[in-house]
């Protein structure tokens, strides 16, 4: 909607009637007998595409999963975003990899075959889940409980580290619970990368999830554009403009180097778990019933860190965090995030990053702003 909010406002007024529906409802009522000049759509069902199709008038549309519409479709290029969510692992040092998708339908399909090419072209192999194809609509509405076993059973036995690509935030957030549901642990064994950025999903999934972020504004601003051209007279053959990604959103579910030291994998789970509860290096040993020796190498051999470096990279992600989505005082995050003294909070901060608390809330915060959602 944005990126068609900012063509009328760059071009030319458009009175807009805007009908805000489930993707699975019927043909709305109106639409016979509505005067417009042009439609801008997302067709889900053969009814409406129905409907639409023999309006006399232009029509755009912004989902590509009916084929055979013949009119002019503006979608997310796949292909990209199964090529950068595979070049977000691989930077990771992942050498394991798997997809989680729909099977059946386009946009899952067409990330699938790309991640895999993009593994494979590295000397890698890429597993797939083998989900039955299904409507998407019916898992929302609670098919998924049933396949939690099932997709927890093939997690676990995945060899580890391994990353996952989930075609979609939705289905990333459920590869998160049937982790958690085998007890593995993310992103120390798997890490997961979701399709979307959808901020609530992302933020509110457990831990926070990764996710490819789609081009949406200039989806709805090309379609805008086009729409404007057609009813101009310009009549285009009908037409398939893929918009690429824009980038990875890092959060923490992919936010790791990969780990094939299970000892090592077992202290950072520990610690990403528990660093704000005021755990310190003595805690991580006798969690794990072994020397500091024995610990301290294997993190330097797999980590390239020490113990104590890794808990504090770990509160001050927390503070960071803090920082940027509330407003609670300096007092209130150092006790929250597991650092005794204020004083020295403040002191980490401004030696990792070079900002104070102040300054890294007002560079940085957005806890008083309202920002849009894609």
């Amino acid at each position: 909607m944005f990126g068609i909010a900012q063509y009328i406002r760059e071009n030319r007024p458009w009175s807009i009637y805007f009908n805000e529906r489930s993707a699975v409802e019927g043909s709305p009522s109106w639409i016979d007998s509505w005067q417009g000049d042009g439609i801008i759509t997302r067709v889900a069902t053969p009814e409406i595409r129905n409907t639409v199709i023999h309006r006399s008038i232009p029509v755009v549309d912004l989902n590509e999963q009916l084929d055979g519409l013949g009119i002019p479709l503006i979608s997310n290029d796949h292909a990209e975003v199964g090529r950068m969510a595979a070049r977000h692992l691989l930077d990771r040092g992942f050498q394991r990899f798997a997809f989680v998708g729909f099977s059946g339908h386009k946009y899952s399909d067409g990330r699938r075959d790309a991640f895999i090419q993009t593994v494979e072209s590295r000397s890698h192999t890429c597993e797939v889940y083998p989900d039955q194809p299904v409507e998407v609509d019916l898992l929302h509405k609670g098919i998924w409980q049933i396949e939690l076993d099932h997709l927890a059973r093939w997690v676990a036995a995945l060899p580890k580290p391994v990353g996952i690509m989930a075609c979609t935030d939705f289905r990333g957030v459920q590869l998160l619970n049937a982790c958690r549901h085998a007890n593995v642990a993310v992103p120390e064994q798997v890490a997961v990368v979701g399709v979307g950025a959808d901020d609530i999903s992302c933020e509110f999934a457990d831990p926070p999830l990764s996710s490819v972020v789609l081009d949406a504004k200039r989806m709805g601003y090309e379609a805008a554009s086009l729409l404007d051209r057609m009813m101009q007279g310009h009549l285009p053959s009908p037409t398939n403009m893929r918009i690429p990604p824009l980038d990875i959103f890092v959060r923490r579910s992919s936010d790791i180097t990969a780990i094939a030291n299970p000892l090592a994998a077992k202290a950072l789970q520990f610690i990403r778990e528990n660093a704000r509860s005021g755990i310190n290096v003595d805690t991580v040993l006798r969690h794990l019933g072994v020397s500091r020796t024995t610990l301290q190498n294997h993190f330097r051999a797999t980590v390239g860190k020490s113990i104590h470096d890794v808990l504090t990279e770990a509160r001050l992600a927390c503070v960071k965090e803090m920082l940027v989505e509330t407003q609670l005082s300096i007092a209130d995050i150092s006790e929250r995030c597991g650092f005794q003294y204020p004083e020295y909070m403040c002191a980490v901060l401004k030696k990792r990053t070079g900002w104070s608390p102040a300054q890294y809330r007002a560079q940085y915060g957005r806890a008083s702003t309202t920002s849009d959602s894609l």
